[in-house]
């Protein structure tokens, strides 16, 4: 009896071990991102649809000194604040790259002579290259679109899991 306890211990100690690293789910790595941008920006009005188009340059955290540049479509028939989507990416000197998509419920809020937009909304991370391949996540936004200067400012917060 006392043999096949101590069989029994042996062969429950192993299995454990083997189903323990089996069992464990990998945990995603996360990463706290901020960045910041500043450049130009076009709304071409037609049929109360805005084309729009962003360049900027600046910098964030893992993707360091980079560009932005986006385009989208605004339906400024909704006041006094503007849905607007579309994709856009951030690209470091270097190639990485982070793209991503301005989700629904992202707005612009004009003043009341439409020319200055507070902005505000969601980007999901659709695709990372080089050091940021694989991630993934939700970054939030704000930022101030000045019409009639075509000047942007915006700022992006959020956590990329890998």
């Amino acid at each position: 009896m006392k043999k096949f306890t101590a069989g029994l211990v042996l062969v429950t100690a192993f299995g454990a071990m083997v189903l323990v690293p089996i069992g464990a789910a990998a945990t995603p790595k996360k990463l706290a991102f901020t960045a910041s941008y500043s450049g130009t920006a076009v709304a071409q009005v037609t049929d109360q649809i805005a084309a729009l188009s962003a360049n900027g340059t600046g910098k964030g955290t893992t993707i360091g000194a980079s560009t932005i540049t986006g385009t989208g479509s605004a339906n400024t028939s909704v006041q006094p604040c503007a849905p607007f989507t579309g994709p856009g990416s951030m690209t470091a000197s270097n190639g990485t790259k982070l793209a991503f998509t301005v989700v629904n419920g992202s707005q612009g809020c004009g003043d009341e002579q439409g020319e200055v937009f507070s902005l505000s909304g969601k980007a999901n991370v659709t695709k990372g290259t080089g050091k940021l391949a694989k991630a993934k996540g939700t970054l939030k936004f704000v930022g101030i679109y000045d019409r009639n200067a075509g000047t942007f400012n915006v700022k992006f917060t959020g956590t990329l899991t890998f």
